[in-house]
């Protein structure tokens, strides 16, 4: 979870695709217990249907979704599932029932005690795609009951800027909420409020400054790879004649070669180099081993190398002290 929101889709997906059942990773009675097979399937799902990665998202969705929700712990773990599944129907042209989906986030029950602020701001973009201003409110209403409730302005806080910079298409809480994420994150929260930002000022006339905030948000959205919000945010753009300045354009991130490995990656790379074995790597990093053979396996096929011998080469090619 904390991967996903620090834009860490890689790191993510490695330690989620490792299986790693030797701690100190995820262990096998977690690996059991329906709740986190929730979660687990919500996180990937969420990634690869941000990706544009149809058939993995579809995979996981349908393994999610046949679990039952029996107790507390399976409701409070189940956003990201249904934030996965509302966006397959976004995605399938199913605006509003998108929106009904994602409105079964809430309200909470009283027992229940995960939040939902990270998700309204997408609810209400999508209530008010569907012309749905009741559900769009109302979300707005439950994101700043939860802001109310931080003892010092925080992700609720800046979600409920949001919220209302749509409902009000007004530029100005969207820009505070983008100041925020600038500074504090989560780092996944900036392009969105950036591509928000972006809507609101072509629907003011400002085209220059809405123009600059849809380039950064989707140079944001390319280094996570995330295609579909790439096309989504193109796509509320459009009508306003609103299109990427092409000066200046970031390409995307690189598949292959040093560039695209990941901070972790590198790090696993340069341990790789000082003649650690996988079993170290994995206590150094507080990893599991299976993740770290993961890890390795992805560099090997970034770095199109056949063995570590290989990996050291490229360590002390690029002149990196391990």
């Amino acid at each position: 979870m904390l991967r996903y929101w620090l834009g860490q889709w890689d790191d993510a997906l490695a330690e989620l695709a490792a299986d790693a059942l030797d701690g100190p990773g995820l262990v096998y009675s977690f690996l059991l217990e329906r709740w986190s097979a929730l979660l687990l399937h919500g996180v990937a799902a969420l990634i690869a249907g941000r990706r544009e990665q149809r058939r993995a998202a579809d995979q996981h969705l349908r393994e999610g979704l046949a679990l039952p929700m029996k107790h507390v712990g399976d409701r409070e773990n189940r956003d990201f599932l249904v934030a996965a599944h509302a966006l397959s129907l976004e995605q399938s042209g199913e605006t509003r029932q998108a929106m009904l989906r994602l409105a079964e986030i809430f309200p909470r029950r009283d027992n229940e005690m995960t939040l939902t602020h990270q998700w309204l701001p997408d609810l209400v973009r999508l209530a008010l795609a569907a012309g749905d201003r009741r559900v769009a409110q109302a979300a707005a209403r439950a994101c700043q009951q939860e802001a109310a409730a931080e003892t010092r302005p925080a992700r609720a806080a800046a979600a409920a800027l949001r919220c209302r910079g749509l409902i009000d298409s007004d530029p100005d809480p969207l820009a505070e909420a983008v100041a925020h994420y600038r500074t504090i994150g989560p780092a996944v929260e900036l392009p969105a409020a950036l591509e928000d930002l972006a809507v609101v000022l072509a629907e003011r006339g400002r085209g220059d400054d809405a123009r600059a905030a849809l380039n950064e948000a989707v140079g944001l959205y390319e280094d996570m790879q995330a295609r579909w919000d790439v096309r989504r945010a193109e796509g509320r753009l459009r009508p306003h004649g609103i299109k990427r300045g092409l000066p200046g354009r970031r390409g995307p991130r690189a598949t292959s070669g040093w560039e695209a490995l990941t901070p972790t990656e590198v790090k696993v790379a340069t341990l790789v180099a000082r003649g650690d074995s996988t079993s170290d790597i994995a206590r150094d990093l507080l990893l599991s081993r299976r993740t770290v053979q993961t890890y390795i396996s992805h560099i090997l096929v970034k770095l199109d190398a056949k063995s570590r011998v290989d990996i050291v080469r490229v360590v002390l090619r690029r002149g990196i002290s391990p």
